[in-house]
């Protein structure tokens, strides 16, 4: 009994390597894409970063007037402070109490909102990346388009990152 098991497992696994080889045969034309590279070109291309800061400018332009404001009211305390009365000098303590909260608010909205539009835009470059990727692997015959951080060595003629950022419309 147990030579006959012995010999299934041999079997079973003679079976299962050529069927790895078989595998490792049908996909022969294998490239590589340095979506790194593909990323930032075509950011810069398509000036995601300025088109951000044009969209939050008003916001920035906010949170500075804001520091303004509490730098003169500071100043002020600093310079008039010992002058002042002390229910003045209260309000003026208030005042930037209040200042100095309502910055930290919105410019944590700020933070979160720049983040998850930054995350929207790089999403929309990686579909167009992606369907790049596709277009030029099927295109040139690729079986399989590995992402360059992934391998270790290769041939430079497997380098599909060229051709995929001039597929992307």
């Amino acid at each position: 009994m147990k030579q006959w098991i012995k010999a299934a497992s041999l079997g079973l696994v003679i079976l299962s390597s050529s069927m790895y080889a078989n595998a490792a045969e049908a996909a022969q034309k294998i490239g590589y894409v340095s979506t790194g590279q593909a990323m930032s070109e075509l950011a810069q291309r398509y000036k995601v970063q300025d088109k951000l800061k044009k969209e939050f400018s008003g916001r920035v332009a906010a949170l500075r007037s804001i520091e303004t404001k509490m730098k003169g009211k500071i100043d002020k305390l600093k310079r008039d402070g010992e002058l002042m009365s002390s229910d003045q000098r209260q309000k003026l303590q208030r005042e930037l109490a209040q200042l100095d909260s309502d910055y930290k608010l919105k410019a944590q909205a700020l933070a979160e909102d720049q983040r998850r539009r930054g995350m929207e835009e790089e999403q929309k470059l990686v579909k167009k990346i992606r369907t790049a990727i596709d277009t030029v692997a099927e295109k040139n015959g690729y079986n399989i388009v590995l992402d360059a951080q992934a391998v270790l060595f290769a041939n430079k003629k497997d380098d599909l990152s060229s051709k995929v950022i001039a597929a992307v419309k």
